[in-house]
């Protein structure tokens, strides 16, 4: 959910001299900072096409481990790719990897506060309008402001933290969901905005379905990304290699510790440890349209913490399970995308050219997760796993719609109809002095 405007102008044609006796740059023999732009754009458009497909693809898993592992692909990578992003655009929305002005500093700041609220305020409204708790918005706005004291640390500062976010608070989220601590409980108890039914602070904190205390280590990697410079050969290399590491740690080694010390059997490929059918995605999906607030943490509250199967748990990289293994898997995959798609626009103009449908419809990703929203509540259900045909029809249908509406807005409009809105809304940030 971002301001494409802001991140266009912050990656702008570089500026020719013409200056007596001083020869103009050479121009970019590629696509420069558009081709880095419209990357970018290309991997929310996945990131977006993925959450259509967590929501209405199939859920159930299937007997071929190979076509199962293709199948959920998308469950819970493409909003932990969604928030990579949102960490990205943080630091993009605030200037970037050059230093600012004093006062542009201080509106750019105050127009971030401004956007986080209004994620806010819309999620919640969604949620309650829906009656549904897959809404990722007001989780979105309330992790721009708790990663906002962090937007002018450097990369390794910021991949620290990332790391600390993951390995600690994939411990306090398990904590929390298995103890159920007084605070949270009072804190639910007495916080209007749960009562009402939608996302209060405990649940945006500590036990909704995108709680900040793990999911803040997506935030804090994708501003280590912004800090980089993905124009570098160098660069997208080494976040490539970091990328594969990442993801062969949290996939690999979690798959390997679950069949070395769980080959008996176990937990197995249910819902905990396996596909994501029946995992957060699956759980999110169900509850649209039931008026259901269960959430991945209300899902473990009945087993023992001490048991073999919560170890197994812990050592799984299951979607939404919010364990160190799958926070880590999911930074490796997105990392793999963002170079990718940057790399490709990059250097091919003809990608730029094929690909403009789907880049515009990243550019107005907050119009097309809204919009496909209100369409879940106008579609039948999917959660106890109808025809797999018809699953992967109605998700083509979502993406179609979606890059033909995008194709056609950005025809006569600079900004999608939210993004057009959000950009207002934030403009008395050039009031402050």
């Amino acid at each position: 959910m971002t301001d494409t405007d802001t991140v266009r102008s912050e990656r702008t044609l570089r500026l020719v001299r013409t200056d007596r006796g001083t020869p103009p740059e050479p121009k970019p023999q590629r696509g420069g900072a558009l081709g880095r732009v419209l990357g970018l754009d290309l991997a929310r458009a996945l990131a977006i096409f993925g959450m259509f497909y967590a929501h209405v693809g199939p859920m159930q898993e299937f007997e071929n481990p190979v076509v199962d592992t293709i199948m959920q692909i998308p469950h819970g990578r493409s909003s932990a790719l969604f928030a990579i992003l949102a960490g990205l655009s943080l630091v993009l929305l605030a200037g970037g990897r050059r230093p600012r002005p004093a006062l542009e500093r201080r509106q750019r700041i105050v127009k971030i506060v401004i956007r986080a609220v209004l994620l806010i305020a819309l999620g919640t409204a969604l949620t309650l309008w829906l009656h549904t708790d897959i809404v990722i918005l007001a989780f979105y706005g309330l992790f721009f402001l708790l990663a906002l004291p962090f937007v002018r640390c450097g990369v390794k500062t910021l991949a620290v933290l990332s790391a600390a976010f993951a390995l600690v608070g994939s411990v306090v989220f398990y904590w929390i969901s298995m103890a159920q601590p007084a605070f949270v409980t009072a804190l639910n108890a007495h916080d209007p905005i749960t009562r009402m039914g939608a996302d209060g602070l405990g649940r945006l904190l500590f036990t909704g379905l995108y709680p900040a205390v793990p999911w803040l280590a997506y935030i804090v990697a994708g501003m280590a990304i912004a800090k980089l410079d993905l124009s570098a050969k160098p660069v997208r290399i080494g976040m490539a290699s970091v990328g594969t590491g990442l993801a062969l740690v949290g996939y690999g080694l979690s798959w390997a510790l679950q069949k070395v010390l769980f080959a008996g059997g176990g937990m197995g490929g249910g819902s905990m440890s396996g596909g994501s059918g029946s995992s957060g995605s699956g759980m999110a999906s169900s509850s649209m349209g039931s008026g259901s607030s269960g959430t991945w943490s209300d899902s473990m509250s009945g087993f023992d913490p001490w048991s073999s199967d919560m170890l197994q748990f812990l050592l799984s990289a299951s979607p939404h399970s919010g364990t160190a293994f799958e926070l880590l898997g999911n930074i490796g995959i997105a990392m793999l995308v963002i170079v990718g798609s940057v790399t490709l626009l990059d250097r091919s103009a003809l990608a730029r050219k094929l690909l403009t449908p789907i880049t515009a419809a990243g550019a107005m990703s907050l119009t097309l997760y809204v919009a496909h929203l209100w369409a879940l509540n106008h579609v039948p259900s999917n959660s106890d796993g109808g025809a797999v045909t018809a699953a992967l029809a109605v998700w083509g249908w979502f993406c179609v719609a979606g890059i033909a509406f995008a194709f056609v807005w950005s025809r006569f409009f600079k900004r999608g109809p939210l993004e057009y809105l959000m950009q207002w809304a934030t403009s008395p940030a050039k009031l402050i002095r």
